[in-house]
């Protein structure tokens, strides 16, 4: 969707983000809205996203697209955003993700690895809500 914008989340996505996080399962651990991106459309919050700095790797986490906006490229989006945003960060850093569905990562270039960094490891085995044979630990292609 080309009309679509990314920015900074604002105090009034606070309770969308929260919201969205517990409704789609996804890892709220210490977020809050500040490290958020969000998606908009027509002023209206459609997709969220953040990145974690874990000092020797990225961590792209608790994206998710609203469930009446998906299927629009809206996550794709996002996922090239968040990714731009570690890149100009610290451009040598790893970015890795774990999900659930690791297609639509491979969409922009990460793979799955078999072992992933222990923080993700730990995250995927325990605290991932979701089957854990479905959580993959995926990193971006250099």
């Amino acid at each position: 969707m080309d009309d679509v914008t990314i920015c900074k989340a604002q105090k009034q996505d606070a309770d969308y983000i929260e919201e969205k996080l517990q409704k789609y399962v996804l890892d709220s651990t210490n977020a809050t809205w500040q490290q958020f991106f969000v998606a908009k459309h027509n002023h209206k919050t459609v997709a969220f996203g953040r990145i974690i700095d874990h000092r020797d790797f990225f961590e792209i986490a608790s994206l998710g697209v609203d469930y009446y906006y998906r299927k629009r490229g809206i996550g794709v989006k996002m996922l090239s955003f968040l990714i731009e945003v570690a890149k100009r960060i610290n451009p040598e850093k790893p970015i890795y993700a774990v999900t659930h569905r690791p297609g639509f990562a491979e969409k922009v270039g990460f793979h799955e690895v078999q072992t992933g960094p222990e923080p993700l490891e730990y995250k995927r085995l325990h605290k991932c809500k979701l089957d854990v044979s479905k959580n993959k630990i995926m990193r971006l292609n250099s």
